[in-house]
């Protein structure tokens, strides 16, 4: 039994490896540039804390997905659309490409809003919050429950919709995670009349800014229209880039940030 149990754990550990691997070709020179340019300054210490806890998530955050995973997508009727970008061209595609990230960031808005409304879920993704140095280091902080959690807003109505496409197109899932170190590079770069389009750094950042006007704002991780269209924008100001972080989290690398019932505050 042991044994089953280390090669199941061994599977998901080699996976999560793998994974890291290819967003390094990203991670490293987007980290370099961070280190020698940042929007604020960087607490090495914190950066290592993160760096440290992305492989521990990966594994264990798939760990607890794969049973969910496994036993409810099986009663999901998938791909009411219709998802095929196989033998088409690439301007066959881009559409069906567009239409899935468009409804990714739709259901993601919508489940980061109830993880900040709904006071259970806040438990969990105050981990992420507490982070008072934002950097491209945040992009894998979170809380190894959040998948699981994420699943049933977002998971759940991508498969009835488009099936698995990052699965057998493995790009898009490169892309998505791609674009999650990219909200959160702590460089001094804003995107311009591009940011009414695509969520940038200095767009998310204010997201996580401590300061009171930001709260609540800016939940979208991909198109900006969704906060427009919903009411949660606020677009950033010159050369804004707040300081980050949770006044209410007074250890926000500790441990008890991770139980499995986090507590609400301290």
């Amino acid at each position: 039994m042991m044994n089953e149990f280390a090669q199941h754990l061994m599977h998901y550990v080699t996976a999560a490896l793998a994974a890291i691997q290819v967003v390094l070709v990203f991670l490293i020179p987007m980290l370099v540039i961070e280190l020698l340019r940042p929007a604020r300054r960087l607490h090495i210490g914190t950066v290592l804390f993160n760096l440290c806890y992305a492989p521990v998530y990966l594994t264990v955050s798939s760990v607890v997905l794969a049973p969910v995973a496994s036993q409810f997508s099986p009663w999901i009727p998938a791909n009411l659309l219709g998802w095929s970008i196989a033998d088409t061209t690439v301007w066959a595609a881009a559409p069906l490409v567009f239409g899935y990230l468009v409804a990714f960031d739709f259901f993601y808005y919508w489940f980061h809003r109830l993880q900040h409304r709904w006071e259970w879920m806040w438990r969990f993704h105050r981990f992420h919050h507490a982070d008072s140095n934002v950097s491209i280091s945040s992009a894998t902080r979170h809380h190894w429950l959040e998948e699981a959690l994420r699943y049933f807003v977002m998971s759940v109505p991508l498969l009835f919709l488009f099936g698995s496409p990052e699965r057998t197109f493995t790009w898009l899932g490169v892309l998505t995670g791609v674009l999650g170190l990219f909200i959160h590079w702590n460089v001094p770069l804003t995107l311009g009349r591009f940011g009414v389009v695509l969520v940038g750094p200095q767009y998310h950042r204010l997201h996580h800014s401590i300061e009171p006007r930001h709260y609540d704002k800016n939940f979208a991780v991909i198109f900006p229209f969704w906060d427009k269209l919903f009411g949660t924008q606020c677009l950033p100001q010159g050369r804004e880039f707040p300081e980050t972080g949770l006044t209410e989290t007074p250890k926000p690398n500790g441990l008890a940030l991770l139980l499995p019932v986090p507590p609400y505050r301290g």
